[in-house]
């Protein structure tokens, strides 16, 4: 009878530290070549939520894929997840519409994941690059519903507005999070920053509102040599870019871990919905 008794004991005590104890969300989340954990707040989509939140019976997370298919059809998803040295590496389309899954990009709840950890001075990018490209003479829209995380780095960009050359170039506009940024002699603290670059002028930053905790809807629209930017239905800022009327343009929405050089953690971008818009 002892014996019974101390082998339910050591059962029950198995059980319980599996368990892990409490059932709330971690605090921090680290990968496998981390000495130290990196604290995240605001998940809002990740990896890690998957084995506690139900997605559904498979036809249903099939659907949550196949809606991206229009924009996936008509993207590359280019990513430098490794020490930064190699450079960009692209999944053409047709990979895209297989929907594969990988850590920096994933799909979860009916959604698609952006998700990288940056670890010092490599910048990191998990983004859609958009196709064919295009003149601001014309009219284009890219429009997006997505929920954005805070982070311990200091910046990331989540959509721009680009330019086709044969070298590297700066981005004519970066739409940003900032965990800080001072323009025009106020800090604006957990805010959303466009960041236009002008060949004559250099760098331009507008800031455009707070990060909200919930899904927004943000809108780039080019037209006639104008650039939109809208944010839950509100028109923020037009800028005249004439200057980049000789520009081939396309859009890229996701993550791109744009921050200084000393920065560390991780960001994520979670998309509902994704579309482009030519005329």
């Amino acid at each position: 009878m002892c014996s019974l008794y101390k082998t339910f004991v050591f059962i029950f005590t198995l059980n319980v530290i599996g368990c892990g104890g409490s059932g709330d969300s971690p605090a921090a989340v680290s990968s496998e070549n981390e000495q130290t954990s990196v604290a995240v707040t605001s998940p809002g989509y990740g990896k890690e939520s998957q084995e506690s939140v139900s997605s559904g019976s498979d036809s249903a997370q099939a659907a949550g894929k196949e809606k991206f298919a229009k924009p996936f059809s008509s993207s590359v998803l280019q990513y430098e997840v490794t020490d930064g040295k190699i450079g960009k590496v692209t999944t053409d389309s047709e990979t895209l519409l297989t929907y594969p899954e990988m850590d920096y990009f994933y799909f979860e709840n009916g959604n698609v994941v952006f998700d990288l950890t940056r670890q010092g001075k490599p910048k990191k990018r998990s983004e859609l690059r958009q196709y064919p490209e295009w003149s601001v003479a014309g009219n284009h829209r890219m429009t997006a519903t997505l929920r954005l995380s805070d982070s311990t780095i200091n910046e990331y960009t989540w959509m721009q507005l680009h330019r086709k050359e044969k070298t590297s170039v700066k981005p004519p506009l970066r739409l940003t999070w900032a965990k800080a940024q001072s323009i025009g002699g106020k800090v604006y603290k957990d805010y959303l920053v466009a960041v236009f670059y002008h060949e004559k002028g250099g760098y331009k930053k507008v800031p455009l509102m707070p990060r909200p905790d919930a899904e927004m809807t943000a809108e780039l629209h080019a037209y006639n040599h104008q650039v939109f930017i809208t944010l839950n239905g509100n028109l923020l800022h037009v800028e005249n870019v004439s200057g980049w009327a000789d520009y081939k343009c396309y859009f890229k929405a996701g993550l791109y871990l744009s921050g200084s050089a000393g920065t560390e953690g991780r960001a994520r971008v979670g998309m509902s919905q994704l579309a482009y818009s030519h005329q």
